[in-house]
């Protein structure tokens, strides 16, 4: 089943849906590990005595190691085979887990996260690339993307869930411990179905690693989201300034550095040419604003009930399941109906999410809070969710040929990492400064909600000027 020169799928008697749902586990599973520590973040910040920054960077280094690394991951699945890569990363992400779970200092937790994300960005990029390489009519292309934009939205409400139910379970002494630990044997059942149920690809040895890029986009990377996390905990001092002035100066010298590949016709981390195409820059834009709200959001929401509310996160964690529902069924009509109604679908569920926001501003106030008020709202932002999250993919990969679809599922998993770790940063600090300024949770939420829509609003925008 060729695709392009250097990447396909030996034929195979694999069922391509069996083989969907064994790969589906990766960004499942990846995104379960953002979302869980949300729901836990007062257990953690409460064991180790830590601040809101470290409590932070806890969520957002594991986001960091992830949007780094993914188009490294990716191009050496183009290099290595995407099945070696894909078991590798799984086996990394198990020992990383455990290794979070035995943590015995923030300092450890932290490293241990960022060393966890690594892992992950080697595992999910295979996902996207093996759906374009195993299913090669549109249609069968679009109901397993649309599969895949529905595992990160099921993985962000179940993380949601399972997070407050380990915390709350005193199963064991520090009970959230479990929600690293919960990993190892799903992790072992995840390589073992791989193994026997997995096809791998045609490696292509002729693809060298661009260092000096991987270099330069790490560094970018970092200096650009570290600073944004601890500057709002420690006012914006002067290195924090000047350690984002030398990450837009890295970032110029590597799209330089990404130019000059190019025009040598050499392999450039990233092929700059996927630029030229509009629906894989609508789709990009999208997705970073889209992540950043919908990441930050969550985390916000889940501190505010615990701490606004004083909810506890087992009782926190089931308000999301509400979410899932109508996120679950929202997700399995678009799938099947999306295409026949184009961007202004997409349009439409982001005005859903929107007017959630507005009724959560109305209804989430006071020193308690009625079932009748707040799942009326999760209801209406897990639709909106629902029909977004599976077509976002889509997009941006409508008109990428099969010859670049490693390097561009890459950079989509990049910049949704990048935007779900800079919304964290940003719009999770914002409301993380407020509550602890002024506290007055309310008013922070209040805020944050505000800074949301108009991420939302840039989405809409976006895919206005992209008309399918």
């Amino acid at each position: 089943m060729k695709t392009d020169q250097s990447v396909y799928i030996q034929p195979t008697t694999i069922n391509p849906w069996l083989s969907l749902a064994v790969i589906l586990l990766a960004p499942l599973i990846t995104v379960i590990d953002v979302f869980i520590v949300n729901i836990s973040t007062p257990a953690i910040k409460a064991y180790f005595h830590s601040s809101d920054a470290a409590l932070e960077l806890v969520i957002a280094s594991y986001l960091l190691g992830y949007a780094v690394f993914l188009i490294t991951g990716s191009r050496a699945g183009d290099y290595l085979g995407k099945k070696k890569v894909f078991i590798i990363g799984l086996a990394a992400f198990t020992i990383t887990s455990a290794l979070c779970g035995f943590s015995n200092s923030m300092e450890m937790l932290i490293i241990s996260r960022f060393l966890q994300g690594i892992s992950a960005a080697f595992t999910v990029p295979q996902t996207i690339t093996l759906i374009q390489l195993n299913f090669q009519t549109p249609e069968d292309r679009d109901k397993a993307y649309g599969l895949y934009g529905m595992a990160l939205g099921t993985g962000a409400t179940l993380g949601q869930f399972l997070g407050g139910y380990f915390v709350t379970s005193h199963l064991i002494a520090d009970s959230w411990r479990l929600i690293f630990l919960v990993n190892l044997p799903v992790g072992l059942i995840a390589i073992t179905l791989a193994y026997f149920f997995v096809q791998e690809s045609q490696q292509n040895k002729s693809t060298r690693f661009d260092v000096p890029g991987i270099i330069l986009l790490t560094l970018a990377l970092t200096l650009l989201i570290y600073p944004i996390i601890q500057g709002t905990e420690l006012g914006w001092p002067a290195w924090t300034i000047g350690m984002l002035i030398a990450a837009i100066l890295l970032l110029i010298i590597f799209v330089w550095y990404q130019k000059k590949l190019r025009d040598q016709q050499r392999d450039p981390l990233v092929p700059l040419d996927l630029f030229r195409i509009k629906s894989f820059n609508t789709g990009i834009i999208s997705v970073l604003f889209f992540f950043g709200v919908n990441t930050a959001y969550i985390f916000a929401v889940s501190i505010f009930f615990q701490n606004g509310f004083h909810m506890s996160p087992f009782t926190a964690g089931n308000y999301f399941v509400m979410q899932t529902i109508p996120f679950l069924l929202a997700s399995l009509w678009s799938i099947k109906n999306a295409a026949c109604y184009g961007n202004r679908l997409l349009q439409v569920a982001i005005a859903l999410q929107m007017t959630s926001f507005i009724m959560q501003l109305i209804l989430f106030r006071g020193t308690e809070l009625s079932p009748y008020a707040i799942l009326p709202a999760l209801i209406l932002y897990g639709t909106g969710s629902g029909i977004v999250m599976p077509s976002l993919l889509k997009v941006a990969m409508w008109d990428v040929p099969p010859a670049k679809a490693g390097a561009a599922s890459g950079v989509y998993s990049t910049i949704q990492q990048f935007a779900s770790a800079l919304g964290v940063s940003m719009l999770g600090g914002v409301f993380l400064y407020l509550a602890r300024t002024t506290g007055n949770f309310y008013m922070a939420y209040k805020v944050a909600l505000f800074c949301m829509m108009g991420y939302l609003l840039v989405v809409m925008v976006t895919l206005n000027r992209n008309k399918r």
